[in-house]
C-alpha cells in the first residue's frame, strides 16, 4: 500500500484501538485508506466507534448515515423543514408532513424522470427545472387549458401528467 495504484482505487481498512489525551479510555478507530488512481496521496478516513460489526460493515454504515443526513440536510434547504411558525407540534405537523410529501414526490422525479443520467442532481435543480414554470391556467368553455412559456423546453414531459382534460 505504499504507492500509488496504476489503474483503479485500492482499498485498505485497518481496525485499531486507540486513546486521545482527552479520552477517558481507549476506542475502536476503523480507518479508510483509499488510493485513487493518479493521485499522489492516499484520501484516509476515520470513524470512532463503539460497533462490534466488521470493519467493512462499520464504514457501509457510515457511509450510509452521511448519505441519510445529505438527504435531511437537502429537505432543510430546499423544502424550508425548519422553518415552522408556531410553537405547539399539532400547528406544525400539517406543514411538516406536506413537506415530506412534497420532497417524496420530487425524489421520485428524480429518480425515474433522470432515469440513466450520470449525474444525480440535486432537489433545487429539479424545482428550478420542472416545478417553478412560467405557465399560464385559464378555464374556457368548460375546459382547463395551461399556456407554458415557450421558453420551457420539457413541456412534453408535463403532457401525459396534465394531458387528461388539459389542452396545451
Amino acid at each position: 500500500m505504499g504507492r500509488p495504484p496504476k489503474n483503479g482505487i485500492q482499498i485498505k481498512l485497518v481496525d485499531l484501538r486507540y486513546q486521545a489525551q482527552t479520552w477517558d479510555k481507549e476506542r475502536r478507530v476503523v480507518a479508510k485508506i483509499d488510493w485513487h488512481d493518479g493521485e499522489l496521496f492516499p484520501r484516509i478516513g476515520f470513524i470512532v466507534t463503539n460497533s462490534k460489526l466488521a470493519a467493512g460493515k462499520v464504514v457501509k454504515v457510515y457511509n450510509g448515515r452521511g448519505d441519510v443526513e445529505n438527504r435531511i440536510k437537502e429537505g432543510k434547504n430546499t423544502l424550508r423543514w425548519d422553518k415552522t411558525s408556531c410553537h405547539r407540534f399539532a400547528a406544525n405537523e400539517p406543514r411538516l408532513l406536506m413537506g415530506v410529501l412534497a420532497y417524496n414526490l420530487l425524489h421520485m422525479l428524480r429518480e425515474f424522470y433522470l432515469m440513466g443520467e450520470e449525474v444525480k442532481r440535486s432537489m433545487e435543480w429539479l424545482i428550478k427545472r420542472l416545478i417553478k414554470v412560467g405557465a399560464k391556467v385559464a378555464y374556457h368553455g368548460r375546459r382547463w387549458q395551461v399556456h407554458e412559456a415557450s421558453a420551457f423546453l420539457v413541456a412534453r414531459c408535463y403532457h401525459p401528467v396534465f394531458g387528461c382534460g388539459l389542452r396545451w
